[in-house]
């Protein structure tokens, strides 16, 4: 029966979408002038798949930029020559901007402001406050001052060319919004209905907000770590993630319409060629990414990637033959920056037995690629982690603040969970014993927590290259450095860039107010080499 409501919605869903895709840019970033007079419930499912079922700006801001210089996957043409060269490319830069001002910041505001004050909806507003700071914080902290507190408020207030908030402002506004919409809450009143992520478990949308809530404070440690211990420990209080079963994950599934086949995970569909049941992917597991790995003994590794030969589905298997072969899960990696056809330059065939039958297997058949769980368009996309949030509770417990454990204790939780959550795609069960030596060879070290927490932060956020930007920004870990690839056509002064610039239709339709906003740039220059607020230098 899961399975059958999940279609119907995300049916209903797609039709929302396909019209959408139907209007001029200039309609899709004016404000709307009427409220949809929607039920939030079904505005909320809508929501909920396009956040993780959009590939568009999932492979432009998550794979093509920001994941490709946290150095985790590889291979794509367009990742290595535009994120591998640091390219500028402003329809790539502006990806998230375009998609998410038009599609769910339109929804989630008129959700927000449809419920306000409405004491029979108390909790789809809650939830729907919850929703618009989960996503203008991923806005904000891609490209730091942008609308805020009058974008897409048309139909409310007048205001259809909205001036852009500091980034200060709206991390203030944050926290006001998670603590009162946590609050709030109240398990006597209103049913949230048609919710992906937890079915309408109250519950667990309170420790979702407090979860939120404790990432965007540790955001602020470089900028005012007062600040980020005092958001901290309400967060904590308030009651955060205690289990994996707290995650917030959204169920994926395709459904037949039209003729053709849609949904899916859009992290999928970009590693499988952005094509349905693709028989081959052209990412690879980098190799900065697979020494860490490797030299933490992390058995994740086999359950994000893997040696295929094309198919179907892929189920030619081949990683330990060529293993075997070859020597290493290094030489099993691509360098960053590689394509995957310059994989063959970088050693000879090999050959392994499928079916009996001997096969030739290129370098580029060599290399690891997402694994078929992970790529599995069917796979699920994970919005929070109960890992995440208790890596996020080992930093804070080491700066001190009150969080009821040692970092120690945090951290190998973390380590634990990070692997056990790997079955919610369907990767095979690792045996406890297997992870509990993994935790134990991983020990939080005296002089390293930092570097130790923060890069266990990169490993769990290998499907989410934008959180892992962010994070890589404010902690400075993992120490990557820029593979300068062709210096002779880098953009960003041979460092990875700070953020991404506004786009070019800001400029064409709101163009004082990006103006002004730029004006306060370094130099006065909309630059990707320009740190956000909390970026502190």
């Amino acid at each position: 029966m899961k399975t059958n409501r999940y279609t119907k919605w995300i049916a209903v869903a797609l039709t929302v979408v396909l019209l959408m895709r139907c209007e001029s840019f200039d309609e899709m970033n004016q404000n709307p002038t009427t409220s949809t007079n929607m039920d939030p419930n079904i505005m909320l499912s809508t929501i909920q798949l396009q956040l993780s079922g959009s590939q568009f700006e999932a492979l432009r801001n998550g794979f093509i930029y920001s994941g490709h210089w946290m150095q985790q996957w590889t291979g794509e043409y367009s990742s290595t020559e535009y994120g591998g060269k640091c390219i500028r490319n402003e329809a790539y830069m502006s990806a998230l901007w375009v998609t998410q001002y038009s599609r769910e910041i339109k929804n989630i505001v008129d959700m927000v402001e449809s419920t306000r004050g409405d004491a029979a909806r108390v909790n789809i507003n809650s939830v729907s406050r919850i929703m618009k700071v989960y996503i203008f914080s991923r806005l904000t902290d891609l490209y730091g001052d942008i609308p805020y507190f009058n974008a897409a408020k048309g139909y409310y207030t007048g205001t259809y060319a909205p001036e852009y908030d500091s980034q200060e402002a709206i991390y203030n506004d944050f926290f006001k919004e998670l603590d009162e919409a946590t609050k709030a809450i109240d398990a006597t009143k209103d049913k949230v209905t048609s919710d992906y992520y937890f079915e309408g478990d109250l519950a667990k949308w309170k420790k979702f907000g407090n979860s939120l809530r404790l990432r965007l404070a540790l955001r602020l440690t470089k900028r005012d770590e007062g600040k980020a211990k005092t958001e901290a420990e309400a967060a904590i209080a308030g009651g955060v993630m205690t289990s994996t079963a707290d995650m917030a994950t959204m169920k994926h599934t395709k459904v037949s319409w039209n003729g053709g086949t849609f949904g899916g995970n859009a992290v999928s569909y970009v590693f499988m060629n952005q094509a349905l049941d693709a028989e081959k992917s052209l990412f690879r597991i980098c190799t900065t990414f697979v020494d860490h790995l490797v030299s933490t003994g992390d058995p994740r590794l086999r359950l994000l990637a893997g040696s295929y030969l094309e198919g179907a589905k892929r189920p030619n298997d081949i990683t330990d033959q060529v293993l075997a072969k070859v020597g290493s899960y290094h030489a099993m990696a691509l360098p960053p920056s590689y394509f995957t056809y310059e994989a063959n330059q970088l050693g000879g065939a090999v050959e392994v037995t499928v079916a009996g039958a001997p096969v030739q297997v290129t370098r580029e058949y060599q290399s690891l690629q997402p694994s078929r769980w992970i790529s599995e368009i069917e796979a699920p996309y994970i919005m929070m982690s109960y890992a995440e949030v208790e890596l996020w509770l080992a930093e804070a417990a080491f700066r001190t603040w009150n969080t009821g454990a040692t970092a120690a204790q945090h951290y190998a939780n973390a380590l634990e969970a990070g692997v056990k959550e790997m079955t919610v795609y369907g990767a095979p069960e690792v045996a406890q014993n297997v992870i509990s030596d993994f935790v134990a060879d991983n020990a939080l070290t005296a002089g390293q927590e930092l570097k130790q927490i923060n890069t266990a932060l990169w490993v769990e956020f290998a499907l989410n290259g934008q959180e892992a930007y962010a994070n890589w920004r404010r902690s400075g870990f993992p120490a990557l450095v820029y593979p300068n690839r062709d210096p002779g056509v880098n953009e960003s002064n041979g460092q990875i860039p700070r953020r991404m610039q506004y786009p070019q239709e800001e400029f064409d339709y709101n163009t004082a107010n990006v103006r002004a906003a730029v004006a306060l740039l370094p130099a006065g220059k909309d630059d990707w080499t320009s740190p956000v607020w909390w970026d502190k230098q």
